[in-house]
């Protein structure tokens, strides 16, 4: 590609480095914990040192943080039977905690599957009932859960690329309608995966950026959901969640800027709070573009670069309470809303999250590899999505194929951080990674799922992208001008 200067682009051997690094200050960087202010203040030092100007916009929060093994646990006892351990596999982040108040207890009680069973469950049972019960409820992935199936438009890197794979998927789990169903009518909630392993399910932090809530819940697996189903009405379920709760925590978002020669800006930005490695590591990922920005002269940069690195993606809920947080969003729409002044100059913008997965599938009620990378979604700004497209085609060139499942989306996914730029109209792309750990709190990590070859992939196609938003004129990027080859490739 023209202007494309390989030899600036951080390693693979380095990117191996930074991702290792990301798990040492701690696999899971909850919002406003100190494992995530230490990748916080690694971002600052790290821009400052490529002498980008940094900015702080600092945020506070009700931190929510648990340890499943440690502090999580749910017996039954039947009437007139011992006490019987249940496997709990996840945790519902921000409900209630039982910490200092000890567990709850109440009848179980089946609701059957999905957010409407415990909707008409509530509806049809007394209150005077309910108060005492802890409902059940199966959560089904079958159809793809909470986060749909995409329509992708034509073309991929590889083209024909290895299919997707379309059983359930625990990384599409919901849940936040059936704690809204129940809130402040029964003593607990115990959700249910019914069609995955526990082992696939085990640690997912779902459902993300719920606000704090007033009522204990849990996630177990298919064995014991059938259990709890059987034994509703005869049976009472004791559960403790000892989440810590921490008050005024303090969480940053990062803003670096490098100018270029005219006050026109290339916007990147990604997420910096999350349950793993791969979460949030596009926060490496905008490190290593703007490693290569860095690298090459000011008088060669025709635009400046404004790199946003926001908290809040985890935490949106508790950021946003009036009451214990800052009472204002963060992320990257907390970012526009605050700074209008960098959004009226932008003229093209890249989000990248979950970068380096290789994949792992639930199939058959396994948990497995299957030893190729994860898929990856390209999202376009709708409106200008030819011109987005024939970038990034031309960006996927000479690159090993190997090593990338890109499919570019044409609606039906997650918006990510990408979502508040491409809302505004603003010309651009995200990367968002899809791969089955996508939430995963596993406090081992899943660094050994990661490949930093696939992230060179990633960073180096993102790279050039970036390279032709610096060059191509603003009517060439909004798709009101024609881009030929020789505006790509010279």
């Amino acid at each position: 590609m023209a202007g494309f200067q390989p030899a600036l682009v951080p390693s693979p051997e380095t990117l191996d480095y930074w991702l290792r690094m990301l798990h040492a200050f701690g696999p899971i960087r909850f919002t406003g914990t100190p494992q995530a202010r230490q990748f916080e203040e690694f971002l600052a030092r790290s821009f400052r040192g490529l002498d980008f100007q940094v900015q702080i916009d600092t945020y506070r929060l009700m931190a929510w943080e648990c340890d499943l093994a440690r502090d999580c646990a749910i017996s039954v006892t039947e009437d007139g039977k011992a006490s019987r351990a249940l496997d709990v596999v996840a945790y519902y982040p921000f409900a209630a905690s039982t910490r200092g108040k000890g567990p709850v207890s109440g009848r179980v009680l089946y609701a059957g599957a999905g957010d409407d069973a415990v909707k008409a469950l509530v509806a049809k049972t007394p209150a005077t009932e309910l108060a005492r019960s802890i409902v059940v409820v199966d959560m089904p992935l079958a159809g793809g859960g909470a986060r749909g199936t995409p329509k992708f438009f034509p073309g991929t890197f590889p083209d024909p690329m290895a299919p997707n794979y379309t059983g359930p998927n625990p990384a599409s789990q919901g849940g936040r309608p059936s704690m809204e169903a129940v809130e402040d009518k029964c003593q607990a909630l115990v959700l249910c995966y019914t069609d995955v392993s526990n082992e696939a399910a085990r640690y997912n932090w779902l459902p993300f950026s719920d606000k704090h809530r007033r009522t204990p819940a849990l996630w177990v697996g298919a064995d014991d959901s059938r259990y709890l189903a059987r034994v509703s009405g005869k049976a009472t379920m004791t559960l403790r969640c000892d989440a810590t709760l921490t008050p005024n925590a303090r969480a940053d978002t990062v803003i670096a800027t490098l100018p270029g020669a005219s006050d026109e800006v290339v916007f990147l930005t990604t997420q910096t709070d999350g349950p793993n490695e791969c979460n949030e590591n596009g926060g490496l990922g905008v490190l290593a573009l703007a490693t290569y920005a860095a690298g090459r002269p000011r008088a060669l940069r025709k635009r400046t670069l404004v790199c946003c690195l926001p908290t809040g993606h985890y935490a949106a809920g508790a950021v946003a309470d009036r009451e214990t947080g800052s009472g204002r969003p963060a992320g990257t729409r907390g970012f526009m809303n605050q700074h209008p002044d960098i959004v009226k100059r932008i003229v093209g913008h890249l989000s990248l999250e979950q970068m380096a997965a290789m994949e792992w599938t639930a199939a058959d009620m396994k948990w497995a590899p299957t030893g190729l990378p994860a898929p990856e979604m390209w999202l376009p700004t709708a409106t200008d999505a030819p011109a987005m497209q024939r970038i990034f085609h031309a960006a996927t060139v000479g690159e090993n194929p190997k090593y990338s499942r890109s499919a570019i989306v044409e609606s039906g996914f997650a918006p990510g951080e990408g979502g508040a730029p491409r809302a505004a109209g603003l010309p651009g792309f995200g990367l968002m990674g899809a791969p089955q750990y996508f939430f995963r709190a596993d406090p081992m990590g899943v660094i050994k799922k990661l490949s930093p070859r696939v992230m060179a992939n990633q960073v180096d196609i993102a790279t050039k992208m970036m390279v032709l938003m610096d060059r191509l004129s603003v009517d060439q990027l909004y798709g009101r001008a024609p881009i030929t080859d020789a505006d790509l490739f010279g």
